[in-house]
């Protein structure tokens, strides 16, 4: 005997195997959605690792064809730098082609480089280091810190607690042995907030005048050494020149350098002297016409992934040498 089937049933299972269905078809898309999702999070993480590495392999030719320009300079116009020379212009926003970027392309758009940069003297500023030389504080670099330290309004005392805290970094020779340091070397600029009285305030006041340079630079299989690296007076700004040369003030050096040097550079100290008002003696203990070290500042993009970076670069005797490099 059939056994009757009850419609409302048989419509409750047809709802019950749609909504199956359903949940199913649910589910499904979950699981294909999430796997093209994690293909493309694995796709975008091989094109931004080829871009970060392209972008290494660009930093790496920019500093190469800064240590060329560097070489070249000092072949065809000997000790003499000043600011019309090549190393010394910016190069403006550029998109290199494929054979800069060893015709990697990530995509139509992705795929440009673009690079911007520029080069400085880092001897157009104040060499803190020098004011602890062979490990005995150097009174004469001390006074020219103290001076311009009072030109960016903050305390003169400063200098002499940077003095004191190099010379940890720094220790004399003691019986012909030199003794251990009890702190680490200053290298850059930011690692004045190590030491007491130096705030945000004071590190952003002295950025465009200072500057943390070796004593000692490793070239080749040998060691050059580097202390009392002078001011380069055809680079350097009127507030470090006024700190320099005690014999004038702030407008003098400003005169100097807005007036006389835009139209002209110095081969010799006794010439910058006579174009000084005053002529006031410009110590060569101190200044120099040329420089040996030379900061390199860029930003390089490539597709997503932007760095920049600033290195220092040596040039010595036929080569140059990169001192340090930092990405930011």
């Amino acid at each position: 005997m059939r056994r009757a089937v009850h419609p409302g049933r048989s419509a409750a299972q047809r709802g019950v195997a749609i909504i199956s269905v359903l949940l199913l078809i649910t589910l499904a898309t979950l699981i294909v959605s999430g796997l093209f999702w994690r293909e493309h999070v694995t796709v975008r993480s091989v094109e931004n690792r080829l871009a970060l590495a392209q972008m290494r392999w660009i930093e790496t030719a920019v500093l190469d064809w800064a240590s060329v320009v560097l070489r070249v300079d000092r072949s065809t116009t000997g000790a003499v730098d000043h600011l019309g020379e090549l190393w010394a212009t910016p190069v403006a926003d550029t998109v290199l082609d494929e054979t800069v970027t060893g015709g990697a392309r990530i995509s139509d758009e992705g795929g440009k480089a673009r690079l911007a940069g520029q080069m400085f003297d880092a001897q157009a500023r104040m060499n803190l280091n020098n004011l602890v030389i062979d490990g005995l504080p150097s009174a004469v670099h001390r006074e020219a810190f103290e001076r311009l330290l009072a030109t960016v309004g903050r305390p003169e005392s400063l200098a002499g607690l940077l003095q004191m805290r190099l010379q940890q970094a720094y220790p004399p020779l003691v019986q012909g042995h030199r003794a251990p340091a009890s702190a680490l070397p200053l290298l850059k600029l930011a690692d004045l907030r190590s030491v007491p009285g130096f705030d945000e305030a004071t590190i952003a006041a002295l950025e465009p005048f200072v500057v943390f340079l070796p004593k000692r630079v490793r070239v080749g299989a040998g060691e050059v050494v580097t202390e009392g690296s002078k001011i380069n007076v055809n680079t350097a700004p009127p507030e470090v020149l006024a700190a320099v040369i005690d014999e004038i003030d702030l407008q003098s050096a400003r005169r100097f350098v807005e007036g006389v040097r835009q139209r002209t550079f110095f081969a010799s100290l006794d010439v910058a002297r006579s174009r000084f008002d005053g002529s006031p003696t410009l110590p060569a203990n101190l200044l120099s016409v040329g420089s040996d070290f030379f900061l390199v500042r860029g930003m390089v993009r490539f597709g997503r992934v932007e760095s920049q970076s600033e290195a220092l670069l040596y040039r010595g005797t036929g080569r140059v040498e990169l001192i340090w490099q930092h990405r930011y």
